[in-house]
């Protein structure tokens, strides 16, 4: 049973002194640029499940923690394709005043190659990647990965690492409104299925619909990293999947996991905003990915007594030829 990258469009190429550290539409829309006053994802580690990554792109290279290939291509963990670079730009493009900022700028990329040159995987490679995922560390895992059938190796390593503490991000599809099913593995219960809007915050028609559909984000006209050293403005629910897990990657920056990976789950779900009927409909979900509504509560400021105050309450004050003396009690 193969998987595959869900047939995403690619809108537009530019090179790199054509895009200067841009801040696409999604995180405007989002409201991401006022949830990093709090967070930026500093050191939270992000697997990103595809086709590579661009390890020399100017966006990338400094935000990779570890990169592995099992497709057991010639050119190793380099992407080959431009889908795995554009989804961990969408996490996490360096802010470094070229390109373009991701939306968690400051998060760490695992990269695991599991699929190859031409697009396509399958179960055991995409499971082994998982598996890896999480031996270096991975609680967020971004799957813009798909198939029409369920992999029993997949659906397993899922499953035992989301009981592990792992929190899996995957893609609905691109098999357009009207569908009532979505791709595997974001049709498991143990995912987040994301679907894709547009920049009028409506989901987007190439977006597959489905009981198991969870929550919306930004998904067409996405400008992300693109190799060898450029930028694309591409389409799909695997754009919208990334910046998903970037959110969450800004959120447990902040400290929103506090009671485990399913407290981070149900978050999603209940600060989203409703994009479509009210409550949970088949292509919005539960609605509009909500950044921040995810941040936990700031703590109110310490407040700090006036010195006269620690001096009168710790000291005993004495007075010699003039001066000052302060003994502890």
């Amino acid at each position: 049973m193969p998987f595959y990258n869900p047939p995403y469009k690619v809108e537009q190429v530019y090179r790199a002194n054509e895009v200067k550290e841009a801040i696409d539409w999604g995180l405007t829309l989002a409201g991401v640029p006022d949830v990093w006053k709090r967070s930026k994802g500093a050191g939270i580690p992000i697997a990103v499940l595809d086709t590579g990554i661009q390890v020399s792109h100017p966006d990338l290279k400094n935000q990779i923690q570890d990169a592995k290939d099992f497709t057991g291509s010639q050119f190793g963990v380099d992407d080959r394709v431009g889908h795995g670079t554009h989804c961990a730009g969408i996490i996490a493009a360096e802010e470094n005043g070229v390109g373009v900022i991701g939306v968690a700028p400051k998060a760490r990329l695992i990269i695991g190659k599991v699929l190859g040159d031409d697009g396509s995987g399958n179960g055991r490679d995409i499971a082994a990647g998982i598996n890896w995922a999480r031996e270096k560390g991975a609680r967020i895992i971004s799957m813009s990965l798909g198939s029409p059938f369920n992999d029993p190796y997949i659906a397993n390593a899922i499953q035992r690492h989301t009981a592990s503490g792992a929190l899996f991000i995957c893609a609905a599809g691109n098999d357009g409104q009207g569908t009532k099913h979505i791709n595997h593995p974001g049709a498991l219960k143990e995912t987040l299925a994301v679907a894709a809007i547009d920049n009028m915050g409506r989901v987007a028609e190439y977006s597959s619909t489905g009981p198991e559909v969870d929550v919306a984000a930004p998904g067409s006209d996405v400008l992300s990293c693109y190799p060898p050293s450029g930028y694309a403005k591409l389409s799909g629910t695997s754009m919208a999947t990334p910046f998903v897990a970037g959110v969450l990657g800004l959120a447990m920056g902040a400290g929103a996991l506090l009671e485990g990976i399913a407290q981070l789950r149900d978050l999603v779900k209940r600060t989203a905003k409703d994009g479509g009927i009210d409550g949970w409909d088949p292509s919005y979900g539960w609605g509009l990915i909500n950044p921040g509504a995810m941040l936990p509560p700031e703590k109110p400021p310490e407040q700090v007594a006036p010195l006269e105050t620690v001096l009168a309450e710790n000291c005993i004050i004495d007075s010699i030829a003039g001066t000052l003396i302060f003994r502890r009690k």
